[in-house]
């Protein structure tokens, strides 16, 4: 594949078209130096309209693969027309259009792909959308059906809440032939495949941790268990090296020290170590925590139930409870010697 001519067919193919012609279209499709440009830059150039810059270019199209039609210069294009149709058969007849140009030739040709992209009469592009990328299919109905499909999926995903495997989506969604699944899942740009293999949506932290905090929840999350700040950021930095798409950056502990004890998704149960909220782990000091446990309560605890319950949620000694519990403004004891709140 990578051996294939794609810029000189490209180039010969728009030789014959009139010289306006053969000009905009190169421009549009930005066969001959630098990327595709739009359509109302072409019109500027050329004293035309949008519109006309539009026309010209699917004229330019149609002539060209009458021109194909022949014999001659229909054998230019079969070997690729080959390998687009079997790329597409062995992803369930879609693909994204970036993985489908990469995978046919992944160097410096993406914009002569394109180009010999669209002479091929059983292929339909989806053009990209605020909800999805660009893809190609080789059937209509395939491509009337995949927004809808892909609707569906991130309305799954709300539903859901939490990521899944490809097996467990194919469980849950229905019968869809898997490799169009995995296909359509790719197109979206509200799905992603987060660093551990499962899918969600992009804006999940677990599916695609931006900043240090969600880094340090998605480790959490994991180790499922509270960690000292120090452990947190070590374990964010083999992290990043599974988040291959973006930037590597130093993980300094007092950095992710600061960073936790601002996000109401942490909570600090220790000197240095945090859990997550999720977990019901209950905010503040300890003596928060145990104003909380007596507020739910609604009656007066023994000491050592108190005790239990909060080192339930905070890493502290016996004795730091106990002091807490001095505190007469916000502790009572009844004559039966049990904590309460004051009336």
């Amino acid at each position: 594949m990578n051996s294939y001519p794609y810029q000189k067919i490209a180039i010969t193919l728009v030789s014959d078209l009139p010289d306006r012609t053969r000009d905009i279209v190169s421009r549009r499709f930005g066969l001959e130096q630098g990327g595709p440009e739009t359509l109302e830059a072409i019109g500027q150039a050329h004293g035309v309209t949008r519109e006309r810059v539009r026309q010209i270019v699917e004229d330019g199209l149609v002539q060209i693969k009458e021109r194909v039609a022949a014999e001659r210069d229909r054998a230019r294009l079969e070997l690729m027309f080959r390998m687009v149709d079997e790329t597409l058969k062995n992803t369930g007849n879609v693909k994204r259009q970036d993985l489908l140009v990469e995978e046919l030739h992944p160097t410096n040709d993406a914009n002569h792909v394109l180009f010999l992209l669209h002479l091929h009469d059983q292929l339909y592009k989806q053009k990209e959308t605020e909800h999805t990328h660009a893809f190609w299919v080789n059937k209509k109905d395939l491509a009337e059906e995949s927004p809808r499909v892909l609707e569906d999926l991130v309305q799954h995903f709300e539903r859901r809440k939490n990521p899944a495997t490809l097996e467990e989506l194919l469980d849950e969604y229905g019968t869809m032939n898997p490799k169009t699944f995995a296909s359509l899942l790719e197109v979206s740009k509200h799905i992603l495949q987060g660093y551990n293999g499962k899918w969600g949506l992009r804006r999940w932290p677990e599916i695609y941790p931006k900043g240090v905090r969600d880094k340090a929840y998605v480790v959490l999350r994991d180790t499922q268990k509270p960690l000292h700040f120090v452990e947190v950021a070590q374990l964010i930095e083999k992290l990043q090296d599974a988040l291959t798409d973006q930037r590597k950056r130093n993980i300094l502990p007092q950095t992710v020290h600061n960073e936790l004890i601002k996000d109401p998704r942490f909570v600090l149960v220790g000197r240095g170590t945090y859990g997550l909220a999720e977990w019901g782990y209950t905010p503040g000091t300890v003596k928060d925590v145990l104003l909380q446990i007596l507020h739910e309560a609604g009656k007066a605890l023994a000491k050592e139930d108190l005790v239990q319950k909060t080192l339930a949620q905070r890493q502290v000694k016996e004795s730091t409870i106990l002091l807490n519990l001095q505190d007469k403004t916000c502790f009572m004891r009844d004559d039966n010697g049990f904590y309460c709140l004051p009336k």
